[in-house]
């Protein structure tokens, strides 16, 4: 750990952001949590508080792995920027070339009302580009549309996933609109057929072990279930945390669906590696894991001024903000509330995990929490306006 005033970080105001998270943890809010902040490539802030499990009064540890949901995208997004960089993929392919039910699509005539919409050829076929930018006519996993039809289930593999996929009709043509989506999902299937390797030893041998993330995969094996912390949701009109139940294959049995949109568990040390490393122009301790250029492009927002502003709620867009590929990029500082830079890059996941790293000020930042609703007690936002107040140069 370093001395926090060395790298222009005010110790005074990290003990403010500790005692904050704190109390979170005290008054019983969130079982408890990781939190990390690194500057210039030094670590100056690393703790944890609260439970793992409540019920077996098992601490939060600094090692303990979380269910990183949404936050595996900008991870998959890495993974096929590699075999781009290779040329073993090119973003203006079509996924068809990939995955031959793509070339069959229909789109909705009126997406609105699914159940008597009739259906018409797109107006073009989906890209690899329009996988990474959630721009390819693609439903949401957990969409009315996409439940009706039993799309996702963690118990098929990512080549039956992906032909379910193809096998609804899209809700726009692609290119028309942002939608959050499966869409990264779908890309780990493409990485798969173009790599000749399971997504989960791609990630290992391309990803993981470059930046020795050895905590990071898409589930908790044996050795390593003592560091689960444990998912929890704040009830309705009741007091005290519930434990959420397992899904359907649980986040501590190898699954058959290796969901790069949102399956992955990490630490907040791995995950801090793995933003380091994009702030380094796509290395870390020597080991290269993308051309900086990649990169660049990877985190500068790549969609079109007429779509925007969007969110993955429509009706509260976000406003700051635009898309790189698989990740949320800051196009104008002013519009957000927090502080925060522009250029700045990184997401969030469904259970409360948070992340950026920002180039103009050289941070990362990474907070792990296991909570439904994610937003709760705007947790996540607090840290990160603490992390931006720290800054004294």
């Amino acid at each position: 750990m370093t001395e926090p005033e060395t790298v222009g970080i005010s110790s005074q105001r990290l003990g403010l952001l500790d005692r904050v998270l704190r109390e979170h943890v005290e008054r019983g809010e969130v079982a408890g949590l990781v939190a990390g902040v690194v500057r210039h490539g030094k670590l100056v802030y690393l703790e944890a508080m609260g439970w793992q499990n409540i019920e077996l009064k098992q601490p939060m540890n600094t090692a303990s792995i979380f269910q990183i949901r949404s936050m595996s995208k900008p991870i998959t997004a890495v993974a096929a920027l590699q075999l781009v960089d290779e040329g073993k993929l090119a973003l203006s392919d079509p996924v068809s070339r990939y995955i031959p039910s793509f070339k069959n699509l229909t789109v909705f005539v009126d997406p609105a009302d699914p159940d008597t919409s009739t259906t018409r050829k797109p107006d073009r076929e989906p890209t690899i580009r329009d996988l990474l930018l959630n721009t390819a006519g693609l439903s949401h996993r957990f969409s009315a549309l996409y439940r009706n039809s039993n799309i996702r289930s963690r118990a098929d593999s990512l080549a039956e996933l992906t032909n379910k996929v193809a096998s609804v009709p899209l809700i726009g043509d692609p290119g028309e609109k942002w939608v959050y989506s499966i869409s990264i999902t779908v890309l780990g299937r493409v990485v798969e057929i173009v790599s000749g390797l399971g997504f989960d030893d791609y990630l290992r041998q391309e990803v993981f072990g470059p930046l020795a993330m050895p905590d990071t995969g898409f589930y908790v094996p044996q050795d390593k279930q003592d560091r689960l912390a444990l998912a929890y949701r704040i009830p309705d009109g009741t007091s005290g945390l519930v434990r959420l139940p397992p899904m359907d294959v649980p986040i501590t049995v190898n699954p058959p669906l290796k969901e790069g949109a949102a399956g992955i568990v990490s630490t907040v040390p791995d995950y801090l590696r793995f933003l380091q490393a994009l702030l380094n122009d796509g290395e870390l301790d020597g080991h290269r894991v993308l051309k900086a250029e990649t990169v660049a492009d990877m985190t500068r927002n790549q969609i079109a001024q007429e779509l925007m502003p969007f969110g993955t709620n429509p009706a509260h867009p976000m406003l700051d903000r635009g898309w790189g590929y698989g990740l949320a990029v800051v196009t104008d500082a002013a519009k957000s509330e927090v502080g925060v830079n522009n250029g700045e890059f990184g997401w969030s996941g469904s259970l409360g995990t948070f992340s950026w790293a920002d180039p103009v000020t050289g941070t990362v930042a990474v907070i792990m929490l296991q909570v439904q609703p994610a937003g709760a007690f705007s947790i996540a936002s607090k840290f990160k306006a603490l992390v931006y107040q720290s800054l004294i140069d």
